[in-house]
């Protein structure tokens, strides 16, 4: 597993924002090489691992999602489902991922000033 993205439709709510917050600074905390990116459900990248949504974007999501690993919550939940898809990710059973090594460098990718 490689991506996470928290996906969201039309006008970016400012909830969603945390919720995104809350996956990022989770799989960040547990040092999985995973990416945390935040999209349109309209405008999905290509590969996505786990797709997080609302629950009034459920039906579309499923639709979107391919064979992606699919997390409803809402704002108030977030912590849970972050826990939740961390408790999965270290058993390895339904998902899987690489862990950071210490002192590694890290690669990212810039698009003028904002980091990819």
């Amino acid at each position: 597993m490689r991506s996470i993205v928290c996906a969201f439709s039309g006008e970016l709510p400012t909830a969603w924002l945390a919720v995104f917050h809350r996956f990022e600074r989770r799989i960040e905390k547990e040092r999985f090489r995973i990416r945390v990116r935040l999209s349109s459900l309209e405008e999905l990248p290509e590969l996505v691992d786990v797709l997080v949504v609302p629950p009034e974007l459920r039906d579309r999501a499923t639709a979107a999602a391919g064979d992606a690993y699919l997390v409803v919550t809402t704002r108030q939940d977030a912590p849970a489902a972050a826990d939740e898809l961390v408790a999965q990710l270290r058993t390895g059973h339904t998902l899987r991922a690489e862990r950071v090594v210490a002192n590694e460098p890290r690669i990212v990718t810039h698009r003028g000033i904002r980091e990819l």
